[in-house]
């Protein structure tokens, strides 16, 4: 089993990216790509952001549920009075890991058939919000309690797609699949993905986002 993997990230597009609350890592060895969106009504929260999304895109996928809270404490203990949500993609040679907790956006696509068939989204990752749609859990914050985590086996070709919650929501499926549809069955360049973030966060901007605008995308193939 052979993985090839490229990816990109448009971080930040509504504010200078050393002041914005999102944070984007990627441990390109393993490989796993973080995206961590910090709670803006906390000014520590970016840096809590960028600690964070680091720290979990170096912690250990085998038992990644409690590195999590070790994280968690540690990072309460770092920064008091913030916040952040998780997104996390780890691809394997023994299958993809996604994982998920707060209120960002994950969407995993696949194109079954050896790359004939088109783009399909099989899953997205569960949101905590409340019936305001705010938020139920942050990491860091005073309630972290689950870490929901999907597997997917090590077939074929795929894309995730993860979304800070500003442009996630104000970004209509049928806008994300057209983004997505984009890609054939090459593999494509780190430009072209990030031309495709770029172009899904300036589509938000477009529809009225004022928040903090991060978007990242994961091609992976599995052979």
């Amino acid at each position: 089993m052979s993985l090839h993997c490229v990816h990109a990230c448009a971080l930040n597009v509504n504010a200078d990216e050393s002041l914005g609350f999102d944070a984007f890592s990627a441990h390109a060895e393993q490989p796993v790509f973080v995206l961590c969106d910090g709670a803006n009504s906390c000014p520590d929260s970016g840096v809590a952001a960028r600690w964070l999304s680091q720290a979990m895109a170096q912690a250990d996928t085998e038992h990644l549920s409690s590195q999590l809270m070790s994280t968690h404490t540690q990072m309460c203990e770092e920064f008091p009075n913030t916040g952040s949500t998780l997104l996390r993609v780890h691809a394997r040679e023994q299958g993809l890991q996604l994982a998920s907790l707060g209120d960002s956006f994950l969407w995993l696509f696949h194109k079954p058939w050896g790359g004939l068939a088109p783009w399909r989204c099989i899953d997205q990752m569960p949101r905590d919000v409340d019936g305001n749609g705010h938020p139920t859990q942050l990491v860091g914050s005073e309630v972290c309690n689950t870490l929901h985590t999907r597997e997917h086996p090590p077939k074929g070709l795929y894309c995730a797609v993860l979304m800070s919650d500003g442009p996630g929501l104000l970004t209509p499926d049928q806008t994300l699949q057209a983004r997505v549809s984009l890609l054939g069955r090459a593999e494509p360049s780190a430009a072209d993905l990030d031309y495709l973030c770029h172009s899904l966060a300036l589509a938000a901007q477009a529809a009225g986002c004022h928040d903090d605008i991060s978007v990242a995308m994961v091609w992976l193939k599995y052979t």
